[in-house]
């Protein structure tokens, strides 16, 4: 099933690190032929509203929502995308 969202942004190439218009939900697109490794800070600690860090790895050609804080940046290859979405 094919999920709806609500664009809100443009897409930005997640190449540095990025909020991605203070997205709570960001659609990211690996648009390269090998796969990438997404790597999700928090800026602010979960104390002050932050998230949790970690990192992803996404599949050549694959898509994925990511629900992360305002505040939490997102960077990767610069041919991976990100775009702020809603739940549709």
């Amino acid at each position: 099933m094919t999920a709806v969202v609500k664009v809100k942004a443009n897409t930005v190439a997640i190449g540095t690190a990025t909020n991605v218009y203070k997205a709570s939900y960001a659609y990211v697109v690996n648009t390269n032929s090998a796969e990438q490794t997404i790597t999700v800070a928090n800026t602010v600690g979960p104390q002050n509203g932050g998230g949790d860090a970690g990192t992803i790895v996404l599949e050549a050609g694959a898509s994925i929502i990511i629900r992360k804080q305002p505040t939490d940046t997102l960077a990767s290859s610069s041919d991976v995308k990100a775009t702020n979405v809603s739940r549709g």
